[in-house]
């Protein structure tokens, strides 16, 4: 769940009254982490000194402007920032860093108190050498403070003839102009937006460069996020789908993604020992079936029942606000022309990660899934690609800056973590290529169809490539159910009808089994 300063356990509800206010103070509030807080201050800081007329657009310092809470938008880069600094998110609070490393805060009382341990501890090796708190002051409204931070920016420079340039999070910026009368950032961004002598530049790539290489914590929390969104796929989901496919249930889209998000928000309901605070999901989830897909994250699970055709399922799992991702598509009777798609898609995927090597753009994993489908012999699915294969991952569900696109020059890092998500669109699914499926095969009456597969995944150092967070088998044996038995369909590949009854016998027996196994584990007619 999203911490805020006004959450019980972090820093005092606003409710208290007067009387306990004080020892309400110091029995509830939290601390700020000092030691991580200077740490990633520092990160940030010293990539701004370096690559300020890049990266930075020429920026002069930071003022990074968090307005009030928006539980509607919870991946506001704003927000993204105060997890990744304080581990709480302090609304109205503008922090402020010029590049000769003094960090400025102003904030209400509570909030300063809660930063208040970290003033006299600034660590003597890193960029930033100072620390300042700016209580808010109701009686001026900041007109003081706002002198402060300005002549602070100025740096003595105020006759400079040229415009100082002043780095913030551009779209919130742009979207800022209705806060609070009153509020700090009202106050802040009143007085840069009338300044002659002062431009905004858009500083949220560079924030998103900086935050993509994650620390040892950060991987571990990501870690424990993808076996969370693992285990719900296969002990959640996996099980509901089965049974709807045995039995025969007319179950929706939405209520089944309904089931699987609520397994999310509480994992007790598949056995998993996690603190329900801890949990959320990123998305509600998204299924499809049916002949109808969009891989877009913004695709919402519908009020269709599920067809037992080509099944996809897009989940993702926040643990401690760490944000991971998963898709699988899931093949009932599938037909040759199918299950070699798939299989190519497969492939893919792999070439994509042994892609993300350090030093090579982002653009060289796009790349790299093109020449993968041109030396396949498959030029025609790279029309079906989407725009992009994913994006950075971690406190931000999908990181805008870091997309994994055919023209991103973000150089890949050790340390990162994506959000792989390969997929096919718009497949065409001709009569001859269902020819030999049988009559009560729901794919059979498919026409165009899609395939996705998608996991969180950790690009390792040096010797390049990325390792795989979230392990759920994706291969044909792992994906594919059969429920209604094979006409001959007449394929004149070079495998022979015997070769293909022996597989299908084989794959019955291998079903067979999964059913009577003495663990009491049921499956359906899974293909081996």
């Amino acid at each position: 769940r999203r911490r805020t300063v006004r959450e019980k356990g972090a820093l005092p509800n606003e409710q208290i009254s007067p009387a306990d206010g004080l020892l309400a103070l110091i029995q509830t509030m939290a601390e700020v982490n000092v030691e991580k807080f200077y740490e990633r201050l520092n990160k940030i800081h010293a990539h701004f000194v370096r690559h300020s007329e890049s990266t930075w657009h020429g920026a002069e310092c930071l003022s990074i402007d968090k307005g009030a809470s928006d539980e509607d938008n919870q991946y506001l880069k704003s927000t993204i920032i105060h997890h990744y600094l304080f581990g709480y998110e302090l609304p109205d609070t503008v922090v402020l860093l010029t590049k000769d490393g003094q960090c400025v805060i102003l904030a209400a009382k509570k909030k300063c108190a809660f930063l208040k341990p970290a003033v006299d501890q600034v660590p003597s090796k890193g960029s930033v050498k100072s620390l300042k708190l700016l209580t808010k002051c109701k009686e001026d409204n900041n007109e003081a403070n706002i002198d402060t931070m300005v002549g602070i920016i100025q740096g003595g420079n105020a006759e400079n003839a040229e415009p100082l340039k002043v780095g913030v999070l551009l779209k919130e910026y742009k979207t800022n102009t209705s806060h609070k009368e009153g509020s700090n950032i009202a106050a802040w961004e009143g007085r840069i937006r009338n300044a002659g002598d002062i431009e905004v530049v858009d500083v949220a790539g560079g924030i998103s460069v900086v935050m993509a290489v994650k620390d040892q914590e950060e991987l571990d929390m990501l870690k424990k996020s993808s076996v969370l969104s693992n285990k719900v796929l296969k002990h959640g989901f996996v099980p509901k789908m089965e049974d709807i496919i045995d039995n025969s249930t007319a179950v929706t889209h939405e209520k089944l993604a309904t089931d699987v998000d609520a397994i999310i928000e509480d994992p007790s309901k598949i056995n998993l020992n996690v603190p329900t605070e801890n949990v959320e999901t990123c998305y509600f989830p998204i299924i499809q079936s049916g002949g109808t897909y969009d891989f877009r994250i913004s695709a919402t699970s519908n009020t269709d029942n599920v067809k037992f055709d080509v099944i996809t399922v897009a989940l993702g799992a926040r643990y401690q606000l760490y944000c991971s991702n998963i898709v699988r598509t899931f093949l009932v009777d599938a037909p040759k022309a199918v299950t070699k798609t798939y299989d190519v898609l497969i492939g893919m995927h792999e070439a994509c990660m042994k892609s993300m090597v350090p030093g090579k753009p982002l653009k060289h994993v796009y790349a790299s899934a093109i020449k993968f489908l041109r030396d396949e012999g498959r030029e025609d699915l790279v029309s079906c690609l989407p725009k992009n294969l994913g994006s950075s991952v971690g406190l931000d569900f999908r990181d805008g800056n870091l997309l994994l696109n055919s023209k991103n020059t973000v150089q890949i890092k050790a340390g990162m973590v994506f959000n792989l998500a390969c997929s096919f669109g718009g497949l065409k699914l001709s009569e001859k290529d269902k020819a030999g499926l049988n009559d009560n095969s729901a794919i059979k009456s498919l026409s165009e169809f899609g395939l996705m597969i998608a996991d969180t995944v950790v690009v390792k150092s040096s010797d390049g490539g990325a390792d795989l967070l979230t392990k759920m088998g994706k291969h044909a044996t792992d994906i594919s159910y059969t429920i209604n038995e094979d006409h001959d369909d007449g394929d004149d590949d070079d495998e022979s009808e015997e070769s293909d009854d022996g597989d299908r016998e084989l794959a019955k027996k291998i079903a067979k089994e999964e059913e009577t196994r003495p663990t009491g584990g049921r499956r359906s007619n899974r293909l081996a």
